[in-house]
């Protein structure tokens, strides 16, 4: 069974500093690992991956630990994430920037966005 590499709190912190930005709200970065480590993984590793990225992704657009640079760190963590783990997510740049704003703006559950990159993921 193939494992699924997790990105570190660092890491994520790493992607928004890249982006000239800095944390906002550390309580929240230090919840998301605690939930990462604790999502349910199937086994199928194009699910689980597709299923992480995603959880990466919406949550922290939507709970806002960066004091800017949110959707891009999320859209950047979820990508680079899905890349350490062999897949790429065919979705053209101005889809990734379609989906963050539809998640910023309560458009999509994480239910239908996770369905949406599990759909998208090819593997390398």
């Amino acid at each position: 069974m193939d494992l699924v590499v997790f990105l570190s709190l660092e890491e994520i912190i790493e992607i928004n500093n890249s982006l000239g930005y800095s944390i906002l709200n550390k309580g929240f970065l230090d919840f998301l690992g605690s939930k990462l480590k604790s999502v349910r993984l199937s086994g199928d590793k194009l699910k689980d991956v597709g299923k992480v990225a995603s959880i990466l992704w919406y949550e922290i657009i939507r709970n806002h630990p960066f004091c800017d640079g949110n959707k891009r760190t999320a859209a950047e963590a979820a990508l680079y994430f899905v890349k350490i783990n062999g897949f790429r997510l065919n979705i053209p740049p101005n889809g990734i920037i379609y989906l963050s704003l539809k998640i910023a703006n309560k458009d999509i559950i994480l239910e239908n966005l996770t369905r949406e990159v599990q759909k998208r993921l090819e593997k390398i």
